[in-house]
């Protein structure tokens, strides 16, 4: 008895027992543990003051059935400890009786279950937020079975497939995959059960419920049970459907743009290789598995097919050889171009392919045609059928697209048809336009030329004062007419781009002399003083171009001279920058009417006078300043004006010039009456059709000594010298029944005598457009002279030209256009050390800023390149090289304008005379050494 109590006492549950009222008797050491009460505290109490409220009702309706059946198992009741925590229990109890049948008391053991209960709450929360998360999730979620089989989905997957959850459980993954990708999840399934990798993730096409392909990125992991085993799957499944179109466009973008980049370059290529290229971009683009390319023909009504393939021919009903057919032959095509809107059928059977009465109709599949026109109305109709997926607006944008890069091809060559014929017309017109030019030179000059030279003639013959200032007006008229006649043709040349410069050594200061003594007449009459000056740290001799540079100070001088009633006109050349190139600015200041600010801009312009009333007060053709800026700015400078009503102007320019590499002859500054002197005796042929000039030129060339016989055509003066010898023929170009040209032709072929053909022959021409020099010199003339003739001029060739050695071996060969350089230019001025100077400075800087302009191209600098051609341009001039000199000043001006493909091809120009020069000067240094 004794150990029967010990164990109940020490038993590791909770122990008690009732009588038939439920108090208690006894409870065990671990009940009241449990609990936290002691012996005292409990013994004879109510059991059920032990338990929450509601088990207590629990336990006071139990209890009476407890008694009556003795039994009690598992009872859950939740029971009060003494610190007020709750407890989860189950009550077991059986009853003991006497041998009546009397209740004499109960044996009940208590099971805690708190922590069990409380971790079946946590699993039921848990469970729970899976469901609501499970349900919930924006994206598809599912468990599948170990067969693939879908066991349970949740409503986001349903709108994924576009079906209900009833129609997706039980459905296994290979009914619902897309045809082309029914392989990937079983391989998947597979490698995961057999040990391999159990978390796997992969993206792959499914069937919509409508039947479109939709896009999915699936997450699975397998799940296993306590023991190890294989449940199944949970799969996360992300609709990546836009994802993977977006990406889709953005590749079929990029390669739309690549196909037409690529069709741009194609410009070499003709219509069907164009048409093919388009055609297979266009089944690639739009997914398709055959196309047409056709181009249509409005007057004749009938397709021509640019690229087809047979599977499209064959769809459309046509010949696999078709070429050529009517619009009509195919409907679908009649209706795309009468429309101008795509056609397309997009369901997988439209109609039959052909029609009862032969024509072809409509392919069985999908279908695409989509019309192509511009402004000018060329047509081109693209065609692609059996696409996978529906086409759309994006399938249409891009056909669109290569038929328009096809039309501009078409265009483009239309337009450079267009502008080979326009060019054509312009050359002749402006063919036409120098003829005119030329035929009006020689018209206005011939007697200009008289009137000068008789006037100054006159003037010669020391006539009386008032006679002397009437004739030093008619010279003053007459060489402002000329003024007038040379600037129009001066605006011409420039406006065609043949201007030439030179680049000679010459005195500055000599040369601004001669300029400004015409205007000491008017400065006289006017009252003004007119004075110049040149800074002391100008050099005294540069290399460049004087006649172009004294042409702009003329223009200017005679404008401030113009518009200046009293005051002076003062002329100025300093230097900006010394070095090579050098800067030398030169300005004109007056103090005339001077210039409104808000008519500055528009100086310089062509045609352009700030007074064009008809009562203007001042003359001119307003061509002088235009004609100044462009000639500065083909001389690397510019020019400007500051000016104030009422206060005069001031107008300034700058050129950049070169020093002079040796020193003038002192020839070149021989007075011309020391040239004068040399010709007594001097047998010139005098051949000449107008009787003012001849008489004029007659008088001068006696007074220097000359023997003069007169002729009045070229016919007359062969015949003069097949009767008798001269020493040097003055040839004018324009003469009646044979020009100039012709008779000297005849005399360098010896028609007038072995003798005669060595004779010295100088033009005298009122032709002045550039070809003339290079025409008559080829023509076999040795020099020339323009009109009207300046007397110092004329004396200065001819003693070039007599002076001149192996006068008889050069003139008797016409000038190879084909060398790069003028070397004769500086032989024939006694120069040749000069020119070979030059010429090694060349070869040694050439190549470093031909390099600057390589890497310049390359970097796509403009600006570097038109900082390279300029200083090519100032290395190419002194040279007399006039290809090199053309092709770098186009070179700069397109380099200052930014225009890229004129750089390109400029460039390559100038590499290629570049070349020719640098060879040719070797050859040169080359003859020299060896002579």
């Amino acid at each position: 008895m004794e150990r029967l109590e010990t164990l109940y006492e020490m038993a590791p549950v909770m122990l008690h027992s009732i009588d038939a009222t439920g108090r208690l008797l006894t409870v065990n050491a671990r009940w009241l543990e449990t609990l936290g009460y002691a012996a005292p505290d409990v013994i004879g109490r109510y059991l059920g003051d032990f338990f929450t409220p509601a088990s207590r009702t629990e336990f006071q309706a139990a209890l009476p059935r407890f008694l009556q059946a003795g039994a009690l198992t598992a009872m859950p009741f939740q029971m009060a400890a003494k610190d007020g925590r709750v407890l989860d229990v189950l009550l077991s109890s059986v009853g003991e009786f006497d041998p009546a049948g009397r209740f004499i008391r109960s044996l009940a053991a208590i099971e805690d279950i708190t922590a069990r209960r409380r971790a079946e709450r946590v699993l039921a929360k848990s469970e729970e937020l899976f469901r609501m998360a499970f349900e919930g999730a924006n994206e598809g979620l599912c468990i599948v079975s170990l067969e693939g089989r879908l066991l349970l989905v949740n409503e986001a997957l349903c709108r994924f497939f576009g079906c209900q959850a009833d129609n997706l459980v039980g459905k296994t993954i290979q009914e619902l995959a897309h045809q082309d990708d029914k392989g990937i999840t079983p391989h998947h399934i597979v490698r995961a059960l057999s040990g391999g990798q159990e978390h796997f993730r992969f993206e792959k096409r499914y069937r919509h419920a409508s039947g479109r392909a939709v896009w999915a990125r699936v997450s699975a992991r397998l799940v296993r049970d306590a023991a190890d085993a294989p449940l199944h799957f949970i799969c996360h499944v992300l609709d990546v459907t836009e994802t993977r179109h977006s990406t889709e466009q953005l590749s079929l973008h990029s390669k739309t743009l690549e196909a037409l980049l690529r069709l741009g370059r194609m410009r070499e290529d003709g219509l069907p290789e164009l048409g093919a290229y388009a055609m297979s971009r266009a089944v690639v683009l739009t997914g398709s598995r055959s196309g047409i390319f056709a181009m249509y023909d409005a007057d004749k009504d009938t397709i021509r097919l640019l690229a087809a393939q047979r599977q499209a021919l064959s769809a459309f009903g046509l010949s696999p050889d078709a070429r050529c057919f009517g619009l009509r032959e195919v409907e679908l095509f009649a209706r795309a171009w009468q429309s101008q809107h795509p056609v397309l059928a997009n369901t997988t059977r439209v109609d039959e392919g052909s029609r009862d009465d032969g024509r072809p109709g409509a392919p069985r599949g999908r279908y695409l045609i989509v019309p192509v026109a511009d402004e000018a109305k060329s047509r081109l109709l693209v065609a692609v059928v059996d696409k996978d997926e529906p086409y759309d607006d994006a399938d249409v944008h891009r056909l669109s697209l290569l038929g328009e890069g096809v039309l501009a091809h078409v265009k483009e060559r239309s337009r450079e048809r267009d502008l080979e014929r326009a060019r054509r017309q312009a050359e002749a017109a402006s063919r036409a336009k120098s003829d005119f030019l030329a035929n009006m030179s020689h018209e206005i000059r011939t007697p200009l030329s008289g009137i000068i030279g008789l006037t100054q003639m006159t003037l010669s013959q020391t006539p009386r004062p008032e006679v002397r200032e009437n004739l030093e007006m008619i010279l003053d008229s007459s060489r402002s007419l000329l003024g007038i006649v040379n600037d129009i043709l001066d605006f011409s040349k420039i406006e065609a781009g043949k201007m030439e410069f030179s680049s000679v050594d010459f005195d500055l200061r000599e040369a601004l002399d001669r300029t400004m003594k015409p205007f000491q007449f008017s400065s006289r009459q006017k009252g003004l003083k007119l004075s110049v000056r040149i800074a002391s740290d100008v050099p005294e001799v540069l290399n460049g171009d004087p006649d172009r540079i004294m042409q702009v100070v003329r223009n200017l001088v005679g404008n401030a001279l113009k518009f200046t009633d009293q005051g002076e006109v003062a002329v100025e050349f300093r230097l900006l920058r010394p070095g090579d190139p050098l800067l030398v600015e030169c300005s004109v200041r007056d103090t005339g009417i001077g210039i409104p600010e808000d008519r500055l801009p528009d100086l310089f312009q062509v045609f352009t006078q700030l007074e064009a009333s008809r009562t203007k007060r001042f003359g001119g053709t307003g061509l002088g300043l235009a004609i100044s800026r462009r000639l500065v700015e083909m001389m690397g400078g510019t020019i400007g004006v500051e000016s104030r009503s009422n206060h005069g102007s001031t107008f300034s320019f700058t050129v950049s010039l070169r020093p002079a590499r040796e020193e003038q002859r002192d020839e070149a500054r021989v007075e011309t009456a020391v040239l004068a002197g040399g010709f007594a005796g001097l047998r010139v042929l005098l051949a000449e059709d107008n009787q003012v000039n001849r008489l004029f030129l007659k008088h001068f060339l006696v007074e220097a000594g000359c023997e003069v016989r007169l002729a009045g055509s070229g016919g007359e003066a062969l015949a003069l010298l097949a009767q008798g010898p001269a020493d040097l023929v003055l040839m004018d170009i324009q003469m009646p029944e044979m020009d100039g040209t012709e008779a000297t032709r005849r005399i360098r072929d010896g028609e007038v005598g072995e003798a005669a053909r060595r004779l010295p022959v100088v033009a005298l021409t009122a032709y002045s457009m550039k070809g003339d020099r290079e025409r008559f010199l080829s023509a076999g003339l040795d020099d020339y002279v323009s009109k009207p003739v300046d007397v110092d001029e004329l004396f200065m060739v001819m003693r070039r030209v007599l002076d001149r050695p192996g006068v008889a071996e050069e003139t008797n060969r016409p000038v190879r256009s084909s060398l790069p350089m003028d070397m004769a230019y500086y032989r024939d001025r006694g120069k040749t050390a000069f020119a070979r100077e030059i010429s090694r400075m060349f070869l040694d800087e050439s190549p470093a800023v031909a390099a600057n302009l390589d890497r310049a191209v390359r970097e796509e600098n403009w600006e570097a390149v038109g900082d390279a051609a300029h200083t090519l341009l100032g290395m190419a001039v002194p040279l007399r090289a006039r290809g090199l000199t053309e092709d770098a000043r186009r070179l700069q001006e397109a380099g200052l304008a930014g225009d890229a493909t004129g750089c390109r091809e400029a460039c390559r120009r100038v590499r290629g005379e570049l070349d020719r020069v640098q060879s040719a000067i070797r050859d040169l240094l080359r003859g020299n050494e060896g002579a």
